[in-house]
């Protein structure tokens, strides 16, 4: 058993539980407006599509898919805590899996793969072994959407070291750099910001506005240049240019 392992058996009792407490489906639900701001954008028409969800965590975000009718929409994790929590809300085609062996029996499959919060728990070799069998898995043209910590935020630190088995961060040009090896395409990254759905998220987004002016005027000081995507986390989509890649 490695280190990650002995966190990943507890990780809601360890971890999860401390940070968002006991969540059940009407608290999951409450992240579907949230969800669809970030991600609605990703899914695709077809109700009948096959969607992954990798690290899927207690499967609030696959019940979120199956709820807008993508039946066919599965996860993974390799948290037996957040598996078991799953099925005690009853939330279907969820399974403890190593992302290894999973996708080895899956080659043209996934029309769209989500992994939110994934690679920042891997090595540099690790991610690199998952993106090749990522890219095995989706079909040619197929999305793959990624979200993970962003090294360029100001408070890159509280996500990067906020979980003891985060192992990687990543910034906008490193993870095109990265995605880009792998014959992905049209890759975009997007900041993940406040999402206004109040009167209070309405003044954390104004707000949220003004700080990011501030931190262009410093680069464009600096720099030259006022570029940059400067929330804790962002989300990374791009298509698969095809079914078959080696390193």
């Amino acid at each position: 058993m490695n280190y990650r392992d002995k966190f990943y058996e507890k990780y809601i009792s360890t971890h999860t539980g401390q940070l968002y407490g006991d969540l059940g489906l009407g608290a999951i639900r409450r992240q579907f407006p949230i969800w669809q701001k970030y991600f609605g954008k990703f899914l695709p028409k077809e109700k009948s599509a096959k969607i992954g969800d990798f690290g899927c965590g207690n499967g609030g975000f696959v019940w979120w898919l199956q709820q807008k009718g993508f039946d066919q929409t599965e996860g993974i994790d390799v948290s037996s805590e957040q598996v078991a929590a799953a099925e005690k809300m009853g939330i279907k085609n969820i399974q403890r899996s190593d992302i290894y062996e999973f996708l080895k029996k899956k080659t043209d499959f996934y029309d769209v793969v989500f992994m939110k919060d994934v690679l920042e728990h891997q090595t540099k070799e690790e991610v690199l072994n998952i993106l090749e069998l990522i890219s095995r898995s989706l079909k040619k043209g197929g999305v793959l959407v990624i979200q993970t910590a962003n090294a360029e935020s100001p408070f890159w630190g509280r996500i990067r070291h906020g979980d003891f088995t985060h192992e990687t961060s990543f910034t906008k040009n490193s993870v095109s750099q990265l995605l880009s090896i792998f014959g992905f395409k049209n890759i975009e990254v997007f900041p993940m910001g406040p999402v206004v759905h109040g009167i209070r998220s309405f003044v954390r987004f104004v707000l949220w506005q003004l700080i990011v002016f501030i931190v262009r005027f410093y680069l464009l000081i600096e720099t030259g240049s006022p570029s940059g995507i400067f929330t804790q986390n962002i989300i990374v989509s791009s298509v698969n240019g095809s079914s078959r890649h080696g390193l």
